[in-house]
């Protein structure tokens, strides 16, 4: 009989199936390299397949150099790849810092601008409450009085209101400057109106019975912020009045109408 570990060997290469596909593969690549079947060859059988191994393990590795300098150019292009996308996110990174700074900037300077246009508004509207135009100021101070210097002296008294209403706030010091520089122009155009209220008044008592103009009722109604110029131009045209009367008179009773007609009064 056999020894227990033989006979278990000769037992498992009987039961192996010689037509499983693992076999013929081994069989078929046996083939290629294994020539002669004699003793000799068998002996060196295993010497046979190691050194077959060693053949193809050698061929594989001279197959996979390409593919390993290939990988190594990869490597290589990946590497300088991994440089250039470094240096561009340092880029990125300086040009958020840059852009970040002039956005901080560029809103500090809106919001500035802002408040420069919100100080031009108040600026204009102060203008338009509380300072007269130059042809506001010129047609206080010329010499003809017509629409446009009832106008400005309206506006004159319209500036004085918006005034008290500033010494309400605590604007009080502006308020006060603008009241005297307001009541000056408001002084002198009403003494300049009290003149032309004069002057007016004797040349329509040379004429007979004339119509009073519209700008001499607007000129007394506005003379009458100004009582005491007012009433002294109320008491001129009445002395200026009863003189050109008088004159009449004694003209009805010297010399009659015009060319004799009527006749003078007896």
């Amino acid at each position: 009989s056999l020894a227990p570990g033989l006979a278990r060997k000769v037992k498992k290469v009987l039961e192996t199936r010689v037509d499983s596909p693992e076999i013929i593969s081994c069989l078929k690549g046996l083939s290629d390299f294994y020539g002669d079947n004699n003793p000799a060859a068998r002996r060196g059988l295993r010497n046979s397949i190691e050194r077959r191994g060693l053949d193809i393990n050698r061929e594989f590795l001279d197959a996979s150099s390409q593919a390993q300098e290939a990988l190594a150019v990869v490597d290589d292009q990946l590497e300088g790849l991994l440089q250039c996308c470094q240096r561009i996110a340092e880029a990125l990174d300086s040009s958020r810092e840059r852009t970040g700074a002039l956005l901080h900037e560029t809103n500090k300077l809106s919001l500035e601008l802002d408040a420069v246009e919100g100080r031009k508004r108040m600026v204009a509207s102060f203008l338009v409450d509380y300072q007269l135009t130059d042809d506001e100021i010129a047609a206080l101070r010329g010499e003809d009085v017509t629409d446009v210097f009832f106008a400005a002296l309206a506006r004159v008294q319209q500036i004085h209101g918006n005034c008290r209403a500033l010494l309400r706030t605590h604007h009080q010091r502006a308020g006060l400057e603008l009241m005297d520089v307001m009541a000056t122009y408001q002084e002198s155009a009403h003494e300049r109106l009290c003149r032309w209220v004069q002057g007016e008044c004797r040349a329509l008592a040379e004429e007979d019975g004339p119509e009073v103009p519209e700008l001499l009722s607007r000129a007394m109604l506005a003379l009458r912020a100004r009582p005491t110029l007012y009433r002294y131009c109320v008491e001129e045209v009445a002395r200026t009045r009863h003189n050109a009367l008088f004159r009449r008179f004694i003209t009805a009773l010297t010399r009659g109408g015009p060319g004799g007609m009527p006749r003078p009064i007896e």
